[in-house]
């Protein structure tokens, strides 16, 4: 096996908790080029970082006639397509248009799988995303469910850098205040006063206020809140500099999230405490030891900031 094609859509979350899956890939055939169709901006935290070799954008234009029948395709594309072994997808393709068109470029074996998580699975997504291995004789162990991730020195030194006006001392713990939905979403008061109570609590501390592109207002709402308390406004970094900084933190809180899915992938020793409203943890909380769930009910405007701020102070 030499050429594999890696296709995933979705957002950071999704793509996060498929990579136990390409490990299992990478482990089985080390030598292979692993190549990513999917979301370039995402997908950099694995691009030359163990998982993948190189990425093409799913969001170029003639890549649409391979969702359409009888289609006229690109003849780059079919080449490209042509060029691999393996191709392992994730895509969205109920009418099966997708397929049939990867087929007519006559690339090696072909593995589909659904990119939904069936309403009825009680498991870690990631064994769900690994049954597209099942032809292979590949099967996910227990063990080998949680992601992991794998930042370069330049990323460290460019977390380093970001860092460089802290005290030695200081203990960072980040916290990212948004998720995919507002539902997911813990009020930014809770927040506040959850910050508040750790720096008076807790010597040295310093906030890291994690912003993503879904949660300016939220984070500014927590900067000004804050404004009288040591903290750094993480905004709109690189994931893969995003990941080292997460790796010098001593503590992360977050929400069901992609970022809660970087931060427990960046250091398998890294405290994680995730808030979950309505979703499943046991799907979708990140599956290794160190993390806890606090979950709200019926939704996290119900959670006390005293029951976080105990869950803080016992994983410290």
């Amino acid at each position: 096996m030499t050429n594999i094609l890696f296709i995933r859509g979705g957002a950071l979350g999704d793509f996060i908790v498929t990579l136990p899956m390409l490990r299992l890939v990478r482990d089985r055939w080390p030598d292979a080029r692993i190549e990513l169709l999917g979301h370039s901006h995402l997908a950099e935290i694995a691009l030359r970082r163990f998982y993948l070799d190189d990425i093409r954008s799913v969001n170029h234009g003639p890549l649409s006639a391979f969702f359409t029948p009888r289609a006229v395709l690109d003849p780059g594309w079919m080449d490209y397509i042509n060029g691999f072994d393996l191709i392992l997808s994730y895509f969205y393709d109920p009418d099966g248009l997708f397929l049939s068109n990867l087929q007519r470029c006559l690339p090696g074996e072909i593995l589909t799988h659904s990119p939904r998580v069936p309403e009825q699975f009680k498991q870690p997504a990631a064994f769900h995303f690994a049954k597209i291995l099942q032809p292979l004789g590949l099967e996910l162990g227990d063990a080998q469910a949680a992601s992991e991730l794998f930042p370069t020195p330049a990323d460290r030194d460019a977390a380093r850098a970001f860092l460089s006006g802290l005290a030695p001392d200081k203990r960072l713990i980040a916290i990212h205040p948004g998720s995919g939905g507002e539902i997911k979403n813990w009020p930014v008061d809770s927040w506040a006063e959850l910050g508040r109570r750790l720096c008076a609590k807790i010597p040295q501390t310093n906030l890291l206020l994690i912003e993503g592109e879904a949660d300016a207002e939220p984070a500014r709402q927590l900067s000004e809140a804050w404004k009288n308390l040591p903290h750094l406004r993480a905004r709109l970094l690189p994931l893969p500099i995003l990941t080292a900084l997460l790796r010098e933190s001593v503590l992360y809180l977050g929400h069901d999230s992609g970022i809660t899915h970087l931060a427990a992938a960046s250091r398998r020793d890294l405290p994680v405490i995730a808030l979950f409203g309505p979703t499943d943890p046991a799907v979708w909380a990140p599956p290794r030891n160190g993390v806890r769930v606090l979950q709200g009910k019926p939704d996290l405007k119900s959670l006390p900031v005293k029951d976080v701020f105990q869950a803080v102070i016992a994983a410290l």
